[in-house]
C-alpha cells in the first residue's frame, strides 16, 4: 500500500512540475482584450523565410489565421503590402531617464524598433517612468538593474563621475549609496552567497555580468590606474551562472576581448553583450565560437562603438576584424541579435552599419533585427515572429526587405503592437 502511495505522489509531483513549466512557458503572453477585432487582406506575410500571402485576423491582440468567428471591427487591406514583425534593440541604456525620454521613445517607435533590452539601470530613476513602457502603445523593456563587477570594475568609475556631476541628487549623497542600484561589488564565492538576496530583492529580468581583460585580472584587480577598466574574477563566472540560473534567469555578459569571450562562453553563459575586440582589432577563436554555437549563447553586435574610433590611424583595421569576426560567428552558425550599445541612437543605427559591412545577406540581417534580437530580450514570450497565437505586434512596408532592405525603416506604413495601431 505504501508502494502504490508512493507511486501515485510521484505521478501527481510530476503532473504538477509540468503544469508548472507550461505555465511558466506561456504567463508571458500578451493578450490585449481592449483591442478591436481586426482582419487584414492581401498582405504579404513573413514566414521567417519569405513571404506568403495571407488574409490574417486580429482578436485580444493576437494574431489568427482562421476566422476569429466574432464580428470585425476594421477592415485593412494591405494589398502589395509586406509584413514583418517588430524590430528590437538588444543593447542600450538610454530609457532610465526622464531627460528627453519623448524624443528617445519616438525615435524607437518611429524606427519601429518596439523591444529593447537595457543592459543596466538605476531602479529608483526608473521606478516612476514604468508606466511609460511594457503598455500597448509604447515600447517594451527588460531591465537587468545593476550589473556585477569587482571593486573598481566597470561601472563604478561611471557611476562616480555622474555623481560627482549631480546626476545623482537626491537619489544617492555617496558612491557608497550606490552599490546594489548600480552595480553590485563581487570578489569572492562569499560575498557572492552573502549579496545573491538583495540582488534577487530587485527583481531582475535577468543578469548583466562585466567581464574586462579578465586575462590580466590579477594585475589590474589591485591597481587604481584600472579604476573603472576591470571586472569580475573570471573564477567566479559560473558560480554566478548556475545561481542565475536556478533563479530562471539568463545571463548577459560584457565582454572586451577574445579571452573574456573564452571565459563567458566556457561558463554557460546566455547572452553575450558585445562582439569582442571591437577596440582590440584581435580576431576571436573559432573553438571558442564553435562552443558557443553548441551552447546556444546569442552574441549581440555592438558595432556602432567603432565609430568612436574614426579618427584613429588604425581604424580600417579595427573595422576589418570585426567583418572578420562578424564572418567566423556567421559561418559557424551564431545567434546573432542587433544591439547598438549607443546612448544617443538605437538600432537603426547598428542595422544601417551591419548592412554597410556587407558580411549579411538580407534575410539574415532581418532575421537578426527581429527574431533573434526580440527574442533574446523577451525569450519567454510569443514574440518576433509572425505565427498563430503570436502577439499582433507587427509593421507593415512598402517593399520587400528580402529585396532592398537599405531603406527599410524609412519605409513603415503602418505599426501595430498587441492588436493596437499606433500613431
Amino acid at each position: 500500500m505504501k508502494g502504490f502511495s508512493l507511486l501515485i505522489f510521484i505521478i501527481l509531483l510530476n503532473v504538477s512540475c509540468r503544469l508548472q513549466e507550461s505555465v511558466a512557458k506561456t504567463k508571458y503572453v500578451k493578450k490585449n482584450l481592449d483591442s478591436p477585432v481586426m482582419k487584414l487582406i492581401g498582405g504579404h506575410w513573413f514566414n521567417g523565410e519569405t513571404f506568403e500571402k495571407k488574409t490574417v485576423w486580429l482578436k485580444e491582440g493576437l494574431i489568427n489565421f482562421k476566422s476569429t468567428g466574432k464580428e470585425v471591427d476594421t477592415v485593412i487591406d494591405v494589398s502589395g503590402k509586406y509584413i514583418i514583425p517588430p524590430f528590437a534593440e538588444a543593447h542600450n541604456h538610454n530609457l532610465e531617464s526622464a531627460y528627453g525620454l519623448d524624443k528617445r521613445i519616438a525615435s524607437y517607435l518611429g524606427n519601429g524598433v518596439f523591444y529593447v533590452k537595457l543592459l543596466s539601470s538605476i531602479k529608483k530613476r526608473i521606478d516612476p517612468l514604468m508606466t511609460r513602457y511594457n503598455i500597448p502603445k509604447g515600447i517594451d523593456i527588460s531591465l537587468a538593474h545593476a550589473p556585477l563587477t569587482a571593486r573598481g570594475g566597470h561601472p563604478v568609475g561611471l557611476r562616480k563621475r555622474y555623481l560627482d556631476k549631480g546626476y545623482f541628487d537626491g537619489l544617492f549623497n555617496s558612491i557608497e549609496e550606490i552599490e546594489f542600484h548600480g552595480y553590485v561589488l563581487i570578489d569572492t564565492k562569499e560575498e557572492l552567497e552573502s549579496k545573491w538576496g538583495s540582488i534577487m530583492s530587485f527583481s531582475p529580468d535577468f543578469i548583466k555580468l562585466n567581464l574586462l581583460h579578465s586575462e590580466e585580472y590579477e594585475k589590474r584587480k589591485n591597481e587604481t590606474a584600472y579604476f573603472g577598466k576591470k571586472g569580475l574574477n573570471p573564477k567566479l563566472i559560473a558560480s554566478i551562472v548556475e545561481k542565475a540560473h536556478a533563479e530562471g534567469l539568463r545571463v548577459s555578459t560584457h565582454v572586451e576581448t577574445a579571452y573574456d569571450f573564452h571565459v563567458a562562453v566556457s561558463a554557460g553563459v546566455d547572452e553575450i553583450a558585445h562582439l569582442p575586440e571591437i577596440k582590440n582589432g584581435k580576431p576571436i577563436h573559432k573553438k571558442d565560437v564553435i562552443l558557443a554555437k553548441e551552447k546556444g549563447v546569442v552574441v549581440v553586435t555592438t558595432v556602432s562603438l567603432v565609430s568612436k574610433k574614426q579618427k584613429s590611424t588604425n581604424y580600417q583595421d579595427l573595422l576589418n576584424n570585426i567583418k572578420s569576426n562578424l564572418r567566423l560567428l556567421k559561418d559557424e552558425g551564431v545567434t546573432m541579435a542587433i544591439g547598438s550599445d549607443m546612448y544617443n541612437d538605437n538600432s537603426s543605427g547598428e542595422f544601417q552599419i551591419l548592412n554597410q559591412l556587407k558580411v549579411f545577406s538580407n534575410l539574415e540581417l532581418l532575421q537578426m533585427w527581429t527574431k533573434n534580437a526580440v527574442q533574446t530580450i523577451f525569450p519567454n514570450r510569443k514574440v518576433g515572429e509572425l505565427k498563430e497565437g503570436y502577439e499582433a505586434s507587427f509593421l507593415v512596408l512598402d517593399t520587400n526587405p528580402l529585396q532592398d532592405i537599405a531603406q527599410i525603416h524609412k519605409n513603415i506604413g503602418l505599426r501595430v503592437k498587441q492588436g493596437v495601431i499606433l500613431k
